[in-house]
């Protein structure tokens, strides 16, 4: 199956089907039909949810992550941001929904926020975990909870302007900020005991948004994030025994997702924040789609946080499948909200409410049986001649049904089957954690089609992966420049002058956001486009940028496309200023010379660009297998001396 699915992707991407008469018959051509209806049915279809990440999961919360596998893709569950409560039996925001629509939200979401920090008592009483016990027992409802944590040192406050906390001393052992940190994890993992001995499931939204960098958590960059992540899920699984918790990612924007995901052991949702910069209420399907395929469709998508509430109607017409939507607490909910939206999409049979839940502490789910095999949790997808994936490639073990088992502990061996004679390098034995091993920086120096990974383990049936493709291109080279006093982009699209470093951006058209000042950066590359037809692109960073391309292969011919200049609106994605090009006709196979100049004063080295390609599919941002570098004597591989760091 994988290998036809693979084969139609193929046709389907090179814009056309080339199938003689002789070599199909009307009952192939009926079989190549079906199949491909099969296919569109099935990505109209949500993914199927696996086991939880956490090892020895509750039944609670297996069965809960089973539901919503259920019902994903068919309806959307209410949600809503618990404010100050009070005495009241309810808070501000559920007695408003109450007195608009008639209607409680399905999903009540608290915040632990008052729960650490230096001026911060001891809740003995347990009081938002009481709340949260009766939404699940009493009301039958969905329990979720964020945590916007209070600097364990250092300013007792969440910002990271308002804070001088180090992560990256936090996550190194026997550090005093070591020891702050985890003894605020052993204090909000003690609230979240109180709701596993009550057999409550949680979904669990912690360190959210910590790619805009503005919570101190997200200040050192996504290294120092993923270690925290991965020692609070250690601290609270392997020493609070916490096994009611759902993971939920949820990054503030799409900006660096891939170095700042945790990891597939590590997530169960990704839940974007959404705060659309004009308050508008579309499905940001877009960015659904985009989530969708970062996932690889084995992580179920949902709205962390919103403000304006998506139009229920345009996400049914858009299949826009978001699991959940949590609409942010306060003047958030009644200004972004009008009382006559809510009113239609509370009442909405899209909608799934407090009222429509089934009852969740008995939700049917199928245990998970002993390892028997492994198998790969996602495909490898395609890469770039000698680059890394965005995303490593994971292989799980499995019961006999396919399904994760999390305990114990495999060393998994990876090997290479190929037609051209590709070299595979990289980590290529790895130990499994929650049931997966991640092999984070393979890399093939061979360009070739139907490229296989042969998973092994002792004791395990061996698994092949699905076919993928390298090259054909190796990703854009980059350089850059550093105190170039009074630089125009004119002029330095004719810069003559050794830069100060240079790198090439295998994996995507991606520079990740880093704080710089004062540099200058050119991009070259050659764009091999997959289909014939009509392409869009968009261009977003910081400060000033241009992008030009050809109309074929020579530099001489280059035309500016799109251009991001201080009047360029601030867009969502990816959290900066954003341009888009006029619609370019390419086709498929040639070589066009690609070129972006970008200026940065001050503030972030973020830059990234993205296509439409003619069939409507997006990439953000384009991969870069897609691109070959443009060879030249200042874009070989730089002496050892030679720092290819970014400019910091």
């Amino acid at each position: 199956m994988s290998m036809i699915r693979a084969t139609i992707n193929g046709m389907r991407e090179s814009g056309r089907f080339i199938l003689k008469k002789k070599m199909v018959n009307r009952a192939g051509r009926w079989v190549i039909r079906a199949m491909l209806v099969l296919m569109a049915a099935r990505t109209a279809v949500a993914s199927v949810a696996d086991t939880p990440v956490t090892p020895n999961a509750s039944p609670e919360a297996q069965a809960l992550l089973t539901y919503f596998s259920d019902i994903y893709g068919k309806k959307i569950i209410s949600g809503q941001q618990e404010g100050r409560r009070g005495t009241n039996d309810l808070c501000f925001e559920l007695n408003y929904l109450t007195n608009t629509t008639g209607k409680l939200p399905a999903l009540l979401a608290m915040d632990l926020s008052g729960y650490t920090g230096p001026s911060r008592g001891h809740d003995t009483n347990h009081t938002l975990a009481k709340h949260a016990i009766d939404w699940y027992q009493n009301r039958h409802g969905i329990v979720e909870f964020c945590w916007h944590w209070r600097s364990p040192m250092n300013g007792n406050e969440i910002y990271t302007k308002d804070t001088t906390f180090d992560l990256s001393r936090g996550v190194t052992e026997d550090t005093p900020e070591n020891q702050a940190l985890l003894r605020d994890l052993d204090k909000i993992a003690g609230e979240l005991e109180v709701l596993r001995d009550a057999h409550v499931p949680v979904l669990w939204r912690p360190l959210h948004e910590a790619n805009g960098r503005w919570f101190w958590w997200g200040a050192r960059g996504p290294e120092a994030l993923r270690k925290l992540w991965r020692l609070m899920f250690e601290n609270f699984t392997a020493k609070h025994k916490l096994n009611n918790l759902i993971w939920v990612f949820s990054p503030g924007a799409e900006t660096d997702l891939a170095d700042w995901y945790p990891g597939d052991a590590y997530v169960d949702i990704i839940g974007q924040d959404h705060y659309p910069m004009d308050g508008n209420h579309g499905t940001a399907k877009d960015v659904f789609d985009e989530l969708t395929a970062f996932g690889r469709g084995q992580k179920l998508i949902a709205l962390g946080e919103n403000g304006p509430i998506p139009d229920v109607n345009q996400l049914v017409r858009e299949k826009a499948g978001w699991l959940f939507f949590t609409t942010w607490s306060g003047s958030v909910l009644t200004e972004k909200n009008s009382p006559e939206q809510l009113r239609q999409w509370f009442n909405h049979p899209y909608v799934l409410n407090l009222g429509d839940l089934p009852d969740l502490g008995h939700y049917p789910f199928r245990p998970t049986g002993n390892a028997v095999q492994l198998g790969f949790a996602t495909a490898p997808g395609d890469v770039a001649i000698g680059g890394v994936r965005r995303l490593p490639v994971t292989v799980a073990v499995q019961d006999k049904s396919g399904r994760t088992v999390r305990d114990g502990i495999y060393t998994v061996t990876l090997t290479l089957k190929n037609p051209s004679g590709g070299k595979l390098d990289g980590t290529l034995t790895a130990t499994t954690v929650n049931g997966i091993a991640t092999f984070p920086d393979l890399k093939i120096d061979k360009a070739g089609d139907h490229f296989t990974l042969i998973a092994k383990a002792d004791g395990l049936r061996s698994a092949a992966s699905p076919a993928f493709q390298v090259g054909p291109g190796a990703g854009i080279a980059r350089a850059w420049w550093t105190d170039l006093k009074g630089m125009s982009l004119t002029n330095l699209d004719n810069l003559a002058e050794p830069p100060t470093g240079r790198e090439i951006l295998g994996k995507a058209f991606e520079v990740p956001v880093n704080v710089a000042t004062n540099f200058e950066a050119r991009y070259q590359g050659f764009l091999i486009p997959p289909m014939t037809g009509s392409y869009k692109f968009w261009i977003a960073n910081e400060s000033v940028s241009e992008l030009w391309l050809s109309t074929d292969a020579t530099p001489a011919k280059k035309t500016k496309i799109a251009e991001v200049t201080r009047n360029t609106p601030y867009s969502k994605w990816p959290h900066t200023h954003e341009a888009e090009s006029v619609p370019v006709n390419l086709e498929a196979g040639n070589r066009y010379y690609l070129e972006v100049l970008q200026q940065q004063q001050s503030g972030s080295t973020q830059l990234a660009v993205r296509w439409q390609l003619p069939n409507g599919t997006e990439e953000r941002p384009i991969p870069g297998w897609r691109m070959v570098p443009l060879d030249g004597e200042w874009f070989k591989p730089p002496s050892p001396s030679t720092t290819t760091a970014q400019a910091q």
